[in-house]
């Protein structure tokens, strides 16, 4: 079975589908990577097969400083679906050639692709195969994307050969734990998240070199890129006077020069993979990704997260708090040392926040690993609709 993996050029859609793209090579099939230089750079670094997509050139991305401020988001907050659908229809209008044309030369008998790059569906409606959309966790948003999706790019997918326009998935994969569910999101085929944060080597300086409790603080290189280290120094001044307690922040350079200087018990050390920097932590601090949260609460831990101003780090944030297991602290607040010690005292103290968080986990153990979706995968592809 040939497999072709398409996914959008940011690096988070990507690692939660690699250990699925693993058991399927392991499983003997063919995998494939097409993509844009960014997804082709990390694939490569999990060891996976690459091509880069054939494409036209994407417009320059303004400086930070210049860009507009980010809108407020909150719960049941819904972004302008018409300027987002316009926008899904320029990048794939940019790259669909591509696809199609490496499509039509591998012709793979599957495609898998996250919720929100639809040049994969368009790809396999022309082809005439499946496709498999893979999430990332908590989501309602791209849910609530498809009705636009599939209006604005309706015509595209048509000339491309995708008869009725865009497919919806023969096989929608979910790793949301059942208790971060948000209510309205299409039901899903449970499958367990399984931690790859990218590659790296195991950290000299570990979370339990230390006494007392420790709580690790992991931005997105691209949150950090994006929101500066102003929240994150704000957050280590919060620790200051948390007896019994250290903060272990990473951060690369040349952020970790900007944060100056940081209380006692704070140790800002390289990003390494979260997988191996969260053992001996006792909680965990985020922006609100759902691969960076997933990987800690797979652990048992509870967290606070710290949503930044994209609406699917505010549902995860949303979900996590209304399971139990762990708090969330909105933009009003996270500039306030006060507001964040308080929140983390009471995340460390109040032990019904480890409780919850480690019942996520064994919800999380009970679904089913991606090697055991791999058979539904191959029938899937050898169906009679698709044969």
């Amino acid at each position: 079975m040939r497999v072709l993996l398409v996914v959008t050029p940011v690096n988070s859609h990507l690692l939660p589908i690699v250990p699925l793209a693993w058991s399927l090579a392991a499983a003997g099939h063919d995998v494939l990577l097409c993509g844009e230089p960014t997804a082709v750079e990390t694939a490569r670094a999990a060891g996976l097969h690459t091509v880069a997509v054939r494409a036209e050139p994407a417009p320059p991305r303004p400086p930070a400083r210049e860009r507009p401020p980010a809108p407020a988001t909150g719960p049941g907050w819904q972004p302008d679906w018409d300027k987002l659908a316009a926008n899904w229809r320029r990048r794939v209008g940019r790259v669909l050639d591509g696809y199609l044309e490496l499509g039509r030369e591998w012709r793979p008998d599957v495609v898998v692709c996250d919720p929100l790059e639809f040049c994969g569906p368009i790809v396999a409606g022309a082809l005439g195969v499946p496709v498999i959309v893979h999430r990332w966790g908590p989501d309602l948003l791209t849910t609530q994307a498809r009705e636009p999706a599939a209006r604005a790019l309706k015509d595209l997918a048509e000339s491309a050969g995708s008869h009725g326009g865009l497919p919806e998935p023969a096989l929608l994969l979910d790793p949301c734990p059942p208790s971060l569910l948000a209510p309205g999101t299409a039901p899903g085929r449970p499958v367990r998240f399984v931690p790859y944060n990218g590659a790296g080597q195991y950290p000299a300086r570990r979370a339990g070199d230390g006494d007392g409790r420790t709580v690790c603080v992991s931005y997105s290189a691209r949150t950090v890129e994006e929101c500066g280290v102003s929240g994150i120094s704000a957050l280590a001044e919060a620790f200051d006077g948390l007896d019994g307690v250290t903060a272990l922040i990473t951060l690369g350079e040349p952020h970790a020069g900007q944060l100056g200087p940081v209380p006692a018990n704070v140790r800002v050390v390289p990003p390494a993979p979260l997988s191996l920097l969260l053992d001996g932590c006792d909680a965990l601090i985020h922006h609100g990704g759902a691969g960076t949260g997933l990987t800690a609460l797979g652990r048992g831990l509870p967290q606070l997260v710290l949503p930044q101003a994209l609406p699917a780090l505010e549902v995860y944030g949303e979900r996590l708090a209304a399971a139990g297991a762990g708090l969330r602290v909105g933009p009003g607040q996270q500039n306030d040392p006060a507001a964040l010690r308080a929140a983390v005292g009471d995340l460390l103290n109040d032990p019904a926040y480890a409780r919850s968080a480690r019942a996520c986990a064994r919800e999380m153990r009970d679904m089913p690993l991606p090697a055991h979706i791999v058979p539904e995968i191959e029938e899937l592809a050898a169906g009679p609709l698709f044969a």
